[in-house]
């Protein structure tokens, strides 16, 4: 595959979106985005950039500008998954969702919640038990964040056998 670089111009393009204070290129700072928990340390790889966008305006720019110079986008929650999802396997730039945490809007008329990616699920618990509702899936790390891997990839959960819940 052909990918473009993350040069100077870039970086500056992309800290002008997100403010330089949620830039990381560090190398040392990296490494903490290099995979999540899966225990095979040789499918890591380092991304050439990371942005802590603080909303979807941001996340749609970044995108924009990714897609415009076909720089690889890797999206990542906290980084807790099991199965190398959040890996960065052409560099390039990682989206951490981390600031991107809050419950946007709980509907108890239609059992569903809106929330953003960086949301933790305790504080997801938190919110829709304030409401009366309670939310099956339980894949055992409360500081793991809603977005991609809990609902993306159906993180298992011993209470969603309990009480049959796909999500």
């Amino acid at each position: 595959m052909n990918f473009g670089q993350v040069d100077s111009s870039i970086i500056k393009a992309l800290a002008g979106i997100v403010g330089e204070s949620n830039v990381i290129t560090d190398k040392e700072k990296l490494i903490d985005y290099c995979g999540d928990e899966f225990p095979q340390e040789d499918i890591r790889h380092y991304p050439d950039i990371v942005m802590k966008p603080a909303n979807t305006e941001q996340v749609a720019k970044i995108a924009a500008l990714a897609h415009e110079r076909r720089i690889p986008v890797t999206v990542r929650g906290g980084g807790t998954g099991l199965c190398g999802g959040c890996v960065p396997m052409f560099g390039g730039i990682v989206i951490s969702f981390t600031a991107m945490s809050k419950v946007v809007e709980v509907d108890t008329d239609n059992l569903m919640a809106v929330v953003e990616p960086g949301l933790t699920l305790q504080d997801f618990y938190k919110a829709i038990e304030d409401t009366g509702l309670f939310f099956p899936p339980h894949p055992g790390d409360e500081g793991a964040q809603v977005g991609r891997r809990t609902l993306d990839e159906d993180a298992p959960s011993r209470r969603e056998l309990e009480h049959r819940v796909v999500v």
